[in-house]
């Protein structure tokens, strides 16, 4: 073909599935539709105020120029401060960098350690990037078959298998779990951390949600646990916990040489975090918001009791109580089977019929499951019971 035209690599790479549900929600809506949208995982609740204000300030005494490109000294001195008190991470502000979201420390992590042709294992369920950001990387993306029946949570031996089947050279663990929000006992993540140890695999390890507990589950990071610093780059921050997600920040925290080669990556792709967001990043960092905090795990916590009781009451649909994150990874394998079709009409029906936009688990590997995002009302919550139990039980 003459002219211009796109390289192979991005014919590969498929729009992400949950911002397209939220995109046609949303046009849904705005042509006059009662769309419930349970798609994306964006909280309710707004930015904080102080951390807001931080961002205004940055504003008006004009800090709005560029910085260097792994964020102010500042703000990686405080991250390292805070991933140390949060998670007990132990890395230096030189082993720490800001990135524009967790997407884009993800990206700057691959780039920088996948070699072309590099075999990367991702546990499923996923989120639905991961595939994409290796493919993105010059790696090939293998994927872990799903264990609903073990809560998500894969056997070290199975992983152990697979790294050694197809000559793996590194990990993506994602816990607490977006979409089944698993989280994994200490031991049994010692055990993946002991696997790539054995087989010198990298980790990375997406963090994002690891304040967003329920019922006494605990995160653990694999670079707290032994064999794992040396090998794990962990992503983490605000985005979730805040309601950061329009700000796009994010840290990275890596060894100091994979540190320096993303920085230098993230030079001349994006030149720096933005600045306004940097100061905001700061202030979260600064000021811990107990009560805020407080009133959202409340808040969450309530949500899941609804819908975890709600469901248990739909014929052909079922709940596994989430222990992190905001979303409930609903089994419809009973109803899919009874209707004779696949996640993917179940999704359609639901947007088309009722208007409740979720998210199918095909887009994370998991066929015969739904996602809903519970990081909406209670009054929404309770529409899209109503409207799953009139679709479960429409002939």
């Amino acid at each position: 073909m003459a002219g211009l035209a796109p390289n192979a690599r991005s014919r590969r790479i498929e729009e992400s599935a949950t911002l397209a549900i939220t995109a046609k929600a949303a046009a849904m809506k705005q042509r006059g539709a009662d769309v419930v949208s349970l798609g994306a995982g964006e909280p309710d609740f707004p930015t904080p105020p102080p951390i807001a204000r931080a961002g205004v300030r940055a504003i008006e005494q004009g800090r709005t120029r560029y910085t260097a490109a792994p964020g102010v000294p500042e703000l990686r001195a405080a991250g390292a401060d805070w991933l140390r008190a949060t998670f007990g991470l132990d890395h230096g502000k030189d082993e720490v960098m800001v990135c524009a979201g967790a997407k884009a420390a993800l990206h700057m992590a691959l780039d920088a350690v996948v070699e072309p042709g590099d075999r990367v294992l991702i546990l499923a369920p996923y989120w639905v990037s991961y595939p994409a950001l290796v493919t993105m990387a010059d790696g090939e993306p293998v994927i872990v078959p799903p264990v609903p029946e073990r809560g998500f949570v894969h056997d070290a031996a199975a992983v152990r298998d697979a790294a050694r089947r197809h000559g793996a050279r590194g990990l993506i663990l994602n816990y607490p779990n977006n979409p089944s929000g698993a989280v994994p006992e200490r031991h049994e993540l010692q055990a993946i951390v002991d696997v790539a140890r054995d087989l010198d695999l990298w980790l990375l390890s997406d963090e994002i949600y690891g304040t967003l507990l329920y019922d006494g589950a605990t995160h653990v990071s694999p670079a707290v646990l032994p064999g794992g610093r040396e090998r794990t780059m962990v992503v983490s921050g605000f985005t979730k916990s805040h309601t950061m997600t329009g700000w796009r920040t994010s840290f990275l925290a890596a060894p100091r040489a994979v540190i320096d080669a993303c920085c230098r990556i993230q030079s001349q792709v994006l030149g720096n975090p933005c600045t306004i967001s940097q100061e905001a990043m700061l202030e979260a960092c600064r000021t811990p918001l107990p009560e805020d905090q407080a009133t959202r795990m409340r808040a969450f916590g309530e949500r899941r009791r609804f819908l975890c009781d709600a469901l248990a009451g739909i014929r052909g649909l079922s709940l596994r109580p989430p222990r992190g994150a905001f979303y409930a990874l609903v089994d419809a394998r009973e109803l899919c089977a009874a209707r004779g079709i696949d996640d993917v009409q179940v999704a359609e029906q639901l947007l088309e019929r009722h208007q409740l936009a979720v998210v199918p688990g095909s887009a994370f590997a998991i066929p015969g499951f739904v996602r809903l995002s519970y990081a909406a009302s209670m009054d929404d919550l309770r529409k899209a019971v109503d409207r799953l139990r009139a679709f479960a039980e429409a002939r």
